[in-house]
């Protein structure tokens, strides 16, 4: 069976990398002379909405520098692991069957996979961990959506104007691309645990991880550009496969970004869904064939 990233071009990956560090850097600029936070608050339920989201952020990256500096567990925030469970189960299924040379590599992977799930729930980052800037995304995806639309107005020469139906649709959207994307880079880290925890090479697991993580990162800032001409998340999916350099840079920038306290989480967001947004126009990725 053919996988899906096995027509990979790496030279065309490296000059879409090129091209989204050539659009990032001038994001700054294009968001200051088209003044795009302008109209942003002219209807009071974006108002509402962006205060009681700045309000969750602040409230969460207060407990986490509260948690960080103190030792004082009182504050707990119980999180979903049903994921580290079924991976840990699959790998005591797998250590059973297998012959005794492979049992040490996949108890390596076992107990890594528990740590990390021991390390999650007794330390609570949502801000800064990799798998939480997923949540930051669908939480502020009402206005990421925003940003994108009022690029794409200025880039296209239009002049759509939102309602909430699109905004709903948009939120409800989100939530479904970043739900797959947790749930394939949970399969990917089990598989990335068992196979270097066989190979004694457990440390290369979080390294690429982050680069699962960024990309799939990149993929929804992509994906935001791509759902205004009404692409469905499957073909939004192979459109952006096609632009994996492009997604990878953005989500290895952005994570970093994101991990600087206070306005990475909130300002970084912005900048890429203007950046993809660019790139997604310059590439002309509404027009290319499925």
């Amino acid at each position: 069976m053919k996988n899906k990233f096995s027509q990979i071009d790496f030279g065309t990956a490296m000059e879409q990398a090129t091209t989204a560090l050539k659009v990032l850097s001038g994001t700054p600029a294009f968001i200051s002379k088209h003044q795009l936070w302008k109209g942003f608050f002219d209807h009071k339920w974006i108002m509402i909405v962006t205060i009681l989201i700045t309000g969750i952020l602040s409230f969460t990256l207060y407990n986490d520098i509260q948690n960080y500096i103190s030792s004082n567990d009182s504050l707990h925030i119980d999180i979903d692991t049903d994921g580290f469970d079924a991976g840990i189960e699959m790998l005591e299924s797998a250590i059973l069957l297998s012959p005794e040379e492979a049992k040490a590599g996949l108890e390596k992977g076992k107990q890594k996979l528990s740590d990390a799930k021991d390390k999650l729930e007794d330390n609570h980052k949502p801000l800064f961990s990799g798998s939480y800037k997923f949540l930051i995304l669908i939480f502020l995806e009402i206005l990421i959506f925003h940003f994108s639309v009022g690029t794409n107005n200025i880039l296209k020469n239009k002049n759509r104007i939102l309602i909430v139906r699109e905004f709903s649709r948009a939120q409800i959207r989100m939530i479904k691309v970043m739900a797959r994307k947790w749930i394939f880079s949970l399969i990917i880290y089990v598989l990335l645990s068992v196979v270097f925890g066989i190979l004694n090479l457990s440390v290369m697991t979080d390294f690429l991880m982050f680069f699962v993580y960024s990309f799939f990162l990149g993929f929804a800032f992509l994906d935001n550009y791509l759902e205004q001409y009404h692409f469905s998340i499957k073909r939004s999916s192979k459109h952006i496969q096609q632009h994996l350099g492009a997604a990878t840079t953005f989500g290895v920038i952005a994570s970093a970004g994101m991990s600087i306290p206070v306005i990475g989480p909130v300002l970084m967001p912005f900048i890429f869904a203007v950046a993809a947004t660019i790139y997604g126009h310059e590439a002309v990725m509404e027009k290319e064939l499925a």
